[in-house]
């Protein structure tokens, strides 16, 4: 009797000792679980994940679409009531009286850039949210709500550049300085304006000041301050070359600029719906035009103007015995060139970005977009 109740006292001993054991590893088990629970909290907490990304970039656009709509119909609310104060926003000021079509400029010109930009800003968040990225998503499967943004952005540079440029370029083959520089300056102050290219000229000043609003709003990426010196830059030369009657030469550059900016949205859309092979082509012809544009006639165009461009508007200079509508000064020319050889200097630091992607290109791998964030995973 004595040695049996001595292994019953063991075995209940030992399954004392198990349950003990099973215990303490269950309590470990718990506590290794939520210390990970907390880890993953923490980390979603610092670092958003792709559905918020999504909503705030949403939220943003879906504003913006209000707000506009909401300008415009109090614009139009107010014009019914007060036309006066209304029809400066919707309507070319300054034209020349007994003129069929000519206008000066001046300080009221504003009222048409706001209206401009306002429009820009609904049209753009109008098609990011309602039609690129639908096509992102269910045309081309794009499933990385990053990407859908990045192909939207570009979707919309594409639509308002490739408009930018038939318009300009249409005005530009009808003009007196078609493929002949000296008459950009000949006859300085070019102070009479038809309406289809002053309006050209102010959406053009309104796109930029829109653009300064959208870079801050996007997600930061790469180049950042480049980008934002550039915008900076050209709105000053914009609005600069306004002021002195230098559209001429503005014109001729945005026409440059613009022809690169189309190719290069091309090819980052097709990069994001997955076509490498034809993004890459794209981005070889984008490269032999930014060379030809940006470079070569862009520097053609600044050394035609630092060295001819005093001559030819010889009787425009500022004299102390002469009234002048507008006049210039060796001070002023100066400061259009150190602005336009900025906006050289950026463009060549974005040369060296392009070129690191086409040694990538030679060596195998595929076009990248420099302008990328550091993480466009989701």
């Amino acid at each position: 009797m004595s040695s049996a109740v001595r292994q019953r006292h063991v075995l209940v001993s030992k399954d004392t000792e198990n349950t003990e054991a099973g215990g303490e590893v269950l309590k470990e088990k718990t506590a290794s679980n939520e210390e990970q629970q907390l880890q993953t909290k923490g980390q979603q907490q610092q670092q958003p994940g792709p559905r918020r990304v999504k909503k705030n970039v949403s939220k943003v656009d879906r504003y913006s679409i209000l707000l506009s709509c909401t300008f415009f119909i109090l614009l139009y609310l107010t014009g019914l009531a007060f036309p006066d104060l209304t029809h400066k926003f919707t309507t070319l000021q300054y034209k020349f009286p007994g003129t069929v079509d000519a206008y000066d400029i001046g300080i009221d010109d504003a009222y048409v850039v706001i209206t401009c930009i306002v429009a820009l800003v609904l049209v753009r968040s109008f098609l990011l949210e309602f039609v690129l990225k639908p096509i992102a998503l269910n045309r081309f499967h794009v499933r990385s709500h990053k990407s859908q943004q990045r192909y939207a952005e570009q979707g919309w540079s594409l639509v308002y550049y490739t408009f930018s440029w038939v318009y300009g370029f249409y005005l530009y083959y009808k003009s007196p300085y078609f493929l002949n520089c000296d008459h950009i300056y000949l006859g300085w102050p070019h102070d009479y304006l038809s309406g289809t290219f002053k309006l050209y000229y102010l959406l053009q000043m309104a796109s930029w000041l829109q653009q300064i609003l959208v870079l801050n709003v996007e997600e930061k990426r790469k180049d950042f301050w480049q980008m934002f010196a550039h915008h900076i830059i050209t709105c000053l030369l914009t609005l600069g070359s306004y002021y002195y009657y230098f559209t001429r030469i503005g014109h001729v550059i945005l026409i440059i600029m613009d022809v690169v900016d189309i190719l290069l949205s091309s090819a980052k859309m097709l990069k994001y719906c997955g076509f490498s092979t034809a993004c890459d082509y794209m981005f070889a012809i984008f490269l032999v035009f930014w060379v030809l544009l940006r470079h070569i006639a862009y520097n053609y165009i600044f050394y035609h103007a630092g060295t001819k461009a005093p001559g030819l508007m010889a009787n425009g200079q500022c004299m102390v015995s002469k009234v002048q509508k507008r006049c210039w000064t060796p001070f002023i020319i100066d400061v259009f060139l150190w602005l336009l050889g900025g906006l050289q200097v950026i463009t060549i630091i974005w040369m060296a970005l392009i070129v690191k992607v086409l040694i990538k290109i030679i060596k195998g791998g595929s076009a990248e977009d420099v302008r990328s964030d550091a993480d466009d995973s989701d």
